[in-house]
C-alpha cells in the first residue's frame, strides 16, 4: 500500500510541475534583456541568421548547389527565429534615434498592431515552409519561399531603414 500512496503522491506532483511548466510557456516571451543596445546585438544576429537562412534555400530554388537538407535546416531556423520577433526583438526604444545603427524605423511602435501582424505573417509562412520542405517537392518549396520572402519585405518595406 505504500508504494501505491508514492506513486500517486509522484503522479500528484509531476502533474503539477508539467501544469506549471505549461503556463509559463504559454506566457508572451520577454525581451532577451533589459540593456537596449543587448536588444538590438540580439536582434541584427537574428536577422543575419535568418538572411543567411534564406541564402540556403535561394541555392537549392536557383539550383545553384544547395540541398533540400539546407532548405529543412533554413526553414527551421527561419521558423524559429521568427517567433523571437514580437515583443522579443523589438521592445520599445530600440530604435533609430535611441540606439546607434538600429535601423528600426520608429513606424514599428506607432504602428504596432500592423508590426505585430507582419511578423505574424513571417510565422505564419516560415511554419508552411517547414512543412513543404519535407516533401522535397522544389517546386513548391519555390513558391513557399517566395511567401516567406514577401514577408520578409513586408517588415522591411515598411519597418526598417534602408542602409546608406
Amino acid at each position: 500500500m505504500d508504494i501505491i500512496r508514492r506513486t500517486v503522491i509522484a503522479l500528484t506532483a509531476a502533474g503539477a510541475l508539467l501544469a506549471v511548466a505549461g503556463q509559463a510557456g504559454a506566457q508572451s516571451p520577454q525581451p532577451v534583456s533589459s540593456d537596449p543596445a543587448v536588444v538590438t546585438q540580439e536582434r541584427e544576429k537574428t536577422m543575419k541568421s535568418m538572411g543567411d537562412a534564406m541564402k540556403k534555400i535561394s541555392a537549392y530554388v536557383k539550383n545553384e548547389g544547395g540541398t533540400i537538407d539546407g532548405v529543412r535546416e533554413g526553414a527551421a531556423t527561419i521558423q524559429q527565429a521568427s517567433h523571437k520577433i514580437v515583443p522579443s526583438l523589438f521592445p520599445a526604444d530600440t530604435g533609430i534615434g535611441k540606439i546607434k545603427d538600429s535601423e528600426a524605423k520608429p513606424e514599428i511602435w506607432k504602428q504596432w498592431p500592423q508590426f505585430q501582424q507582419a511578423a505574424q505573417k513571417l510565422e505564419s509562412t516560415s511554419a508552411e515552409l517547414v512543412t513543404v520542405a519535407a516533401t522535397d517537392d522544389r517546386a513548391a518549396i519555390a513558391k513557399q519561399f517566395g511567401q516567406v520572402g514577401q514577408s520578409c519585405g513586408g517588415c522591411h518595406d515598411n519597418f526598417r531603414q534602408k542602409k546608406e
